[in-house]
């Protein structure tokens, strides 16, 4: 997920609102919090994701809530040791890696009940 997920409140610039980003403002407040992360929070509202092909943005969306949980589940047997710095960058790399990536883009395919001839083999078709 990088090396941190922001938390944007709407509410900090535009006070109470029905939580939608409906506003260029709105947007650009939100892309300005998210900056080069991947992920942010959005108070109240769930999350934005970003990702350099759309099945990049899938994989980060799926394991922004998978570690998550297990964030919580671990965090409930005392302190977590986080990933260094470099480690986040190892490990966003391999798993952002076109092998990786469409090992786990396949797997998701199938469990979806989408036979693979149906889905495009890239993000470019």
């Amino acid at each position: 997920m990088g090396r941190e997920v922001p938390v944007w409140d709407i509410r900090d610039e535009f006070g109470d609102t029905d939580m939608l980003v409906r506003t260029l403002d709105q947007g650009r407040s939100l892309a300005k919090s998210l900056g080069d992360n991947a992920a942010a929070l959005m108070r109240g509202h769930g999350c934005v994701v970003t990702g350099k092909t759309v099945r990049d943005a899938v994989r980060v969306a799926v394991y922004l809530m998978v570690n998550a949980r297990l964030q919580t589940e671990a965090m409930r047997f005392g302190d977590v040791t986080f990933l260094s710095e470099s480690e986040t960058i190892a490990t966003a790399e391999m798993s952002a890696s076109p092998l990786a990536l469409n090992r786990v883009w396949e797997y998701w395919v199938r469990r979806s009940g989408y036979a693979s001839r149906d889905v495009p083999k890239s993000d470019s078709q």
